[in-house]
């Protein structure tokens, strides 16, 4: 029987079509649903010495609003579709004001101003270390086939049951699905590590 959480994602695509026709509750709906989510996916990407700088909620509000302005580009096959496009969008939001966090820290520096913020200074090795972890996770899931893809972001991110993610990534069962994620999981430790296993 599905979770509370999880029958509400169940939901998703109907949301997004009716988002995409303009129904506001629907879009309200979509978004309350998926915004801890977002929350737990950009406070990891996030460096701490930078949070200061970056309100959680008004990213995550920003990133939600991409994501309505993005929907017509969207072709809905799924909870686990919509899932990697909102995060691929949220990823992007957090690149660009990345950038422009290092072009206002690069400008003050050449400026000689005594007002930079000293969280933009690089932080200790550890939470360097922290924080390219999570980026070393993100290029080796980009390594693995979209259906694999898909499915570990399904169980890792959206803490799916096995017969919803067999049902929508194609697995014959879904104790083909835990198979698949598990061997996903150890090909991504491989690549982690330094070994590229996943070619």
């Amino acid at each position: 029987m599905a979770s509370g959480a999880e029958s509400d994602l169940l939901a998703t695509i109907d949301l997004v079509t009716l988002s995409k026709r303009g129904d506001r509750s629907a879009a309200e709906t979509l978004f309350r649903r998926y915004r801890p989510r977002l929350e737990a996916f950009l406070f990891a990407r996030v460096p701490s010495r930078a949070r200061r700088l970056f309100d959680t909620q008004d990213v995550v509000q920003d990133v939600c609003v991409k994501i309505f302005a993005a929907l017509d580009r969207f072709e809905g096959r799924g909870i686990g579709s919509f899932w990697c496009f909102a995060r691929s969008v949220a990823r992007n939001h957090l690149i660009d004001a990345g950038r422009r966090v290092r072009t206002l820290h690069e400008t003050a520096i050449k400026e000689g101003s005594a007002s930079c913020p000293k969280d933009l200074a690089p932080g200790p090795s550890k939470e360097a270390e922290g924080h390219e972890s999570v980026a070393d996770f993100d290029r080796a899931l980009e390594k693995l086939p979209e259906q694999v893809r898909t499915a570990t972001l399904m169980r890792l991110e959206l803490g799916l049951e096995w017969n919803v993610i067999a049902a929508e990534c194609g697995y014959p069962s879904p104790d083909a699905a835990r198979v698949g994620i598990k061997r996903a999981l150890r090909k991504i430790a491989t690549e982690l590590s330094g070994h590229d296993d996943l070619h």
